[in-house]
């Protein structure tokens, strides 16, 4: 497997068949399709998970449903707890960010896991302690609390950005060709003669100066083709201007 295809999502006794179906569309829309449940105290098979789940109700099909923490984790090499609140305990606590960094760089491909708890109460002292780190979501207000499938979401969200290369983020630009271009120029020569353009100087030169002004976009075949539909409707315009009255 390859990250971040490689790491689990585990709910920790869900409450809710909808937010189980939330959380599987947005591990979809990441890259994600592992998702365990704990001890469900909800239908995770429920109408609501798959209308929720919209088009990832393969991964709704496809959940496991195990009785403890424990047996989820047990095949995992590495696994973030995740909580709203700050323990006594005197654990480091990382960001989702951190997290997918650290998840990122670890050698091999083997099973890691992101734990969620409970809608009510999230993850009791015992349940955070079976897991290798522990995770926050950053909030601007003291009493925060994210739905569970948003926070599932900023989580899946951090490991997709993380797993990206730097040619994976550059825009792949489908500039137009000579061709188009002297197409298109073509096109709008026969408009701004149709419109009865009559240049200062020579309809040759009024051209260059409207490529000069063009060339410095960097036009996409589909720009070009946005403007060849512009330049047909103002022809379309300025023909049925010309016609009488009665024919139009």
């Amino acid at each position: 497997m390859i990250f971040p295809a490689n790491v689990r999502i585990v709910l920790v006794q869900p409450e809710s068949s909808g937010n189980v179906g939330s959380v599987a569309r947005a591990m979809q829309t990441m890259g994600l399709c592992d998702l365990r449940l704990v001890a469900p105290v909800c239908d995770p098979l429920a109408d609501e998970a798959y209308l929720l789940a919209h088009s990832a109700s393969e991964v709704i099909r496809n959940v496991r449903v195990v009785p403890t923490l424990a047996e989820a984790l047990a095949d995992t090499v590495f696994s973030v707890g995740t909580s709203r609140r700050t323990r006594r305990v005197g654990y480091p606590i990382f960001t989702p960010e951190e997290i997918a960094q650290q998840m990122c760089q670890r050698p091999g491909n083997q099973p890691t896991a992101i734990v969620f708890g409970r809608e009510s109460s999230g993850l009791d002292n015992s349940e955070l302690a079976l897991c290798s780190i522990h995770s926050t979501i950053p909030c601007a207000t003291e009493n925060h609390s994210l739905n569970l499938a948003q926070a599932v979401q900023v989580y899946c969200y951090a490991l997709y950005q993380s797993s990206l290369t730097p040619l994976d983020r550059e825009y792949r630009w489908r500039l137009a060709t000579h061709s188009e271009m002297e197409h298109f120029y073509a096109h709008l020569q026969q408009m701004l003669e149709a419109g009865g353009t009559k240049p200062a100087t020579t309809m040759e030169k009024y051209l260059a100066r409207c490529r000069r002004v063009i060339s410095r976009m960097p036009l996409e075949s589909r720009d070009v083709h946005l403007l060849h539909k512009l330049l047909k409707r103002v022809v379309r315009g300025i023909t049925l201007d010309e016609q009488p009255q009665d024919q139009r």
